[in-house]
């Protein structure tokens, strides 16, 4: 028993957090080196220069296919402010929900206005309030917003949450009678706003040790690109791109910058492999990248 421990600590060696699906594993593993006599580093530098952390999502468990990213440990500090920000986006939502009707069914004097959007129809991802503002033709919209209401009261029966809807609509037709539709506008971050924000995108970047030689003589080396996105509406709303290929690298003689060209993908086929995440499992990845900090 004791041997197969020491087995899988060897193999599973410096793995911070794994996360599995049915056909998709999301795993980070520390590839951070200390500083030593070999490296050209400053005073103050604990970390090696070539110190990563090493993200991968085995994307075809069957096959054993994976694509694989490096992250600078420099730039886990931005991305958890980032987490931090959408994190509060969705907190903030989740209150704005739960207190825009109160416990009496009456819609919350002020905001629900602003707050409470279509889910269909042709004002469907708008607010009463919103729609109003914005429109050129307010007498055409005030129809437009008396037309819903007529429609969702008919409904009513059947779909006790249309009170919601139909309070946010009275309410900012009274707000644009009273002259007072601006005062009472509300511009808050909510998951509504947003549909898809980027926390992480790095440049495409090269694993310089990893090369192959074609049988023309080109040598080819492997590249990585990864993006993490925030994406509010899915049920799962972090998403964790990673893309691998193998390019021609060419340095620029001005300035020593390389540039990566393609290569026929007969040659070189471009694996590229998605997995999301719930709010939870992104925060614990994030997590695990600041713990060995």
């Amino acid at each position: 028993m004791e041997y197969k421990e020491n087995e899988k600590a060897r193999k599973y060696a410096g793995q911070l957090i794994s996360i599995k699906r049915k056909t998709t594993i999301l795993s980070v593993n520390d590839r951070l080196s200390h500083v030593d006599e070999s490296a050209e580093a400053t005073y103050l530098e604990l970390l090696h220069p070539a110190a990563v952390y090493r993200m991968s999502i085995l994307g075809d468990i069957q096959k054993g296919l994976s694509a694989i990213a490096n992250i600078r440990p420099e730039d886990i500090r931005l991305l958890s402010m980032r987490l931090k920000f959408t994190e509060k986006i969705r907190f903030d939502s989740e209150v704005l929900r739960k207190n825009s009707v109160p416990a009496n069914g009456n819609a919350a004097f002020g905001s629900d206005a602003f707050t409470v959007v279509f889910a269909m129809g042709r004002l469907k991802g708008k607010t009463p309030g919103g729609y109003l503002s914005e429109s050129t033709d307010k007498d055409a919209a005030v129809k437009e917003l008396q037309s819903q209401y007529d429609f969702l009261a008919q409904n009513i029966a059947k779909y006790s949450g249309n009170q919601k809807m139909m309070n946010a609509i009275k309410n900012a037709i009274e707000y644009y009678d009273l002259g007072a539709l601006d005062e009472n506008a509300i511009a808050p971050s909510t998951e509504e706003d947003i549909s898809e924000v980027v926390l992480y995108a790095s440049p495409e970047k090269t694993f310089r040790k990893d090369t192959k030689t074609l049988l023309d003589g080109r040598k080819l080396t492997k590249c990585y690109q990864i993006q993490i996105l925030f994406i509010p509406s899915n049920e799962y709303p972090y998403q964790v791109m990673i893309r691998n290929r193998y390019g021609l690298i060419d340095k620029d003689p001005k300035n020593g910058l390389e540039r990566i060209r393609s290569v026929e993908k007969e040659v070189s086929e471009p694996i590229q492999y998605k997995m999301s995440l719930t709010s939870g499992e992104m925060v614990s990845v994030i997590g695990a990248f600041s713990e060995t900090q």
